[in-house]
């Protein structure tokens, strides 16, 4: 197949191949496999065969056939001179076929060169987490004081466990950090962060920040910490938390405040 018609297939644009009947494209049957060639590169790409319908010559094929379909961007009277510079008049009396195809693949896929799991070993690993994003009634964040490392603020969540998706994560952590259920049904997805690697943590890390939504005074009271992860929770308007946190922790509380106000960004990379 000539480079411009192949490029037509492979963009998904060309889904109609006219060929006249030889023995060979007569035998062709609906639902066979068909291997187009680029003889130039080298490239080949396989496709089923939907419907095939003959007709007695070219003309009579484009009269019924979509022309945009056979040739993107050439007229049906293009499409007729370019076939019959291809095929005589003695090759045109074999009759014309349409070849009618979609994108389902004909072959199987290659063999991959290594398993997954020799993969796996080849590419940078990286920690998920999930992450609520709690506010009180007044919409003022709520955070908790890690035990830990420069005493962060934080959101209630943690990393995730094997097997286990980024708002189960959130959930559960929340649970396990305040004592409260929270991120029941579907809640919002703020921001998607990006940690880079760095010399506090060796692995890149992909957090997911849900909106755990606002909080009642009773659930507020109710807040019980994990002495083992926290040490404090606080309610702060975010002046106050940029004043608190410093400008490189803030971040990633703008971003999702911005988020939530549908001014974006919706992702957000930080680190080294």
């Amino acid at each position: 197949m000539r480079e411009r018609y192949y490029a037509q297939v492979e963009s998904g644009r060309k889904t109609i191949e006219v060929r006249v009947g030889t023995p060979g494209t007569a035998a062709v049957e609906t639902g066979d496999t068909i291997v187009f060639h680029e003889p130039d590169s080298g490239r080949e790409l396989d496709i089923v065969a939907k419907r095939i319908t003959p007709y007695t010559s070219f003309e009579e094929l484009l009269d019924a056939e979509d022309p945009a379909r056979i040739d993107p961007g050439s007229t049906r009277e293009e499409q007729l001179a370019s076939l019959r510079r291809v095929y005589p008049p003695d090759k045109e009396a074999l009759g014309a076929l349409a070849f009618e195809f979609d994108h389902r693949p004909g072959r199987p896929g290659h063999t991959m060169p290594m398993t997954p799991v020799e993969y796996v070993r080849t590419v940078p690993h990286h920690t998920v987490y999930g992450c609520l994003y709690i506010r009180d009634e007044h919409d003022r964040p709520v955070q908790l004081r890690s035990v830990y490392g420069d005493r962060q603020w934080q959101f209630p969540g943690g990393n995730a466990d094997a097997g286990e998706d980024p708002l189960e994560t959130a959930r559960r952590e929340a649970a396990e950090e305040t004592g409260l259920e929270l991120g029941q049904g579907r809640p919002r997805l703020l921001l998607t962060h990006y940690l880079r690697p760095g010399t506090r943590w060796p692995l890149g890390k992909i957090g997911f920040i849900f909106d755990g939504g606002r909080l009642s005074s009773e659930q507020l009271r109710r807040i019980r910490l994990d002495p083992a992860e926290h040490d404090l929770w606080a309610i702060h308007d975010l002046a106050e938390w940029r004043q608190l946190m410093g400008e490189l922790p803030f971040a990633r509380l703008d971003a999702i405040e911005r988020t939530r106000h549908g001014q974006g960004p919706n992702y957000l990379v930080t680190g080294p």
